[in-house]
């Protein structure tokens, strides 16, 4: 089916007529488990299809190799490289929405939707066709084309969740879960902390992954404002004392717009106000600027939020962030809380930590209680709050705690 090596004589005769050129590769594999689609069997009639289906005379099949297509196209003049290499990817993506529709959708996973369209393609302008070495130039392009290939095959996971989370985003498709937080020394609800869970079947594997992702490729904010939306309009029925911890990260709250009248509306909706909202800062990343953090805070304090230091024990930085920072309550991360009762020097860290916290007016929650021995530890020690397994473990639609339904002593 091809007069040469790639199409390289066409190519030649229509650079000579049009200078500039560019190469595009298709991987025919990608989507089909491995094996070529029966469309695109080896004696298929490419030229054919691409008049009937693309009908454009500026792109021209060049070749097909180890299941790879290759395409030519002429690239409007007067382009730099790279507005040119981007108008060839446009090309690029036009033949594969035209290739998806002549299998029928078979030749991808409709679940992965149109940024497939970019997987497993590349291009390359060609120059210097028309001189003593085109076949030197094409074979440059190739080497270009299928190393953008292999990269876009080896982030193949990236791309896949970069989807899902664009797709969570369009479709607010999180969901909430509420843990209690109970006053250990009446066995009463105080509030609830507002967990982000995934949907089921989802590509990430918790809600930790999800926000580092969504952090690494500039989305954070708008799953963090999309997390806090369904934390406020999704919570238990509040009394008028009682709170709803919302995890949050300092570059989250930095930005001017976080607390916008947005949220202030969805409180309104459910009957809130700002005094019933703690935020909890988390470590996913780090306070770089505390005197600028503190003007921060000091902000959101004057609107009524409070705030609490998240997984307080289980590194340097979040003690540091409450000597810097004065927090309204410090959750002590369960690592020390976990068989507390038995371990002498976990004792002495938590009776420090009560110790300093009543002295700077600052209340404390012990996070992963599970035993009723731990429970038991934590109230004669003096903690505040606790949350955990034992009390509760995180719901939908949490049922309110009954006093005196976990151990008191």
């Amino acid at each position: 089916m091809n007069s040469s090596w790639f199409g390289l004589d066409q190519a030649i005769v229509r650079a000579e007529r049009h200078p500039s050129i560019g190469l595009i590769g298709i991987d025919l594999n990608e989507g089909t488990s491995g094996s070529v689609t029966r469309q695109w069997e080896e004696e298929f009639n490419w030229r054919q299809w691409l008049q009937s289906s693309i009908g454009r005379e500026d792109i021209w099949f060049g070749d097909e190799m180890a299941g790879h297509l290759w395409l030519y196209a002429e690239v409007p003049l007067g382009l730099c490289l790279e507005d040119s290499e981007a108008y060839l990817r446009g090309l690029a993506k036009r033949v594969r929405d035209a290739m998806i529709a002549e299998s029928g959708g078979a030749f991808y996973e409709p679940a992965q939707g149109t940024w497939y369209r970019e997987h497993g393609i590349g291009c390359s302008m060609l120059h210097g066709l028309t001189e003593a070495t085109p076949r030197d130039v094409i074979y440059e392009g190739v080497l270009k084309v299928a190393s953008q290939i292999r990269e876009s095959q080896h982030n193949r996971k990236d791309w896949e969740l970069r989807f899902e989370l664009e797709h969570l985003l369009a479709e607010s498709s999180i969901k909430s879960v509420y843990q209690p937080i109970m006053k250990l020394g009446d066995g009463r609800v105080f509030g609830y902390e507002a967990l982000t869970r995934c949907p089921e079947g989802s590509l990430f594997d918790g809600p930790l992954s999800l926000f580092q992702f969504a952090e690494k490729h500039n989305m954070a904010f708008a799953l963090d404002r999309l997390a806090r939306e369904k934390a406020i309009r999704h919570c238990p029925t509040l009394g008028t004392v009682q709170k709803i911890f919302i995890n949050v990260t300092m570059s989250i709250i930095n930005d001017p717009h976080f607390v916008s009248g947005q949220t202030v509306r969805w409180l309104d909706e459910r009957g809130l106000h700002p005094g019933q909202v703690v935020f909890e800062l988390t470590e996913r990343s780090s306070i770089d600027d505390f005197e600028a953090a503190k003007k921060i805070l000091a902000h959101y304090r004057r609107q009524g939020y409070e705030i609490a230091i998240d997984d307080a024990g289980a590194g340097y930085s979040s003690l540091q962030s409450i000597v810097e920072l004065s927090p309204d309550y410090i959750k002590i991360d369960r690592s020390l809380i976990s068989m507390a009762d038995k371990d002498e020097m976990k004792k002495h860290m938590l009776r420090t930590f009560v110790r300093f916290a009543k002295k700077m007016n600052i209340r404390t929650v012990a996070e992963g209680i599970e035993r009723p021995e731990e429970l038991r530890l934590l109230r004669a020690i003096g903690f505040d709050y606790g949350q955990g397994y034992l009390i509760g473990r995180p719901s939908e639609y949490p049922t309110a705690a009954i006093v005196g339904a976990v151990p008191k002593a």
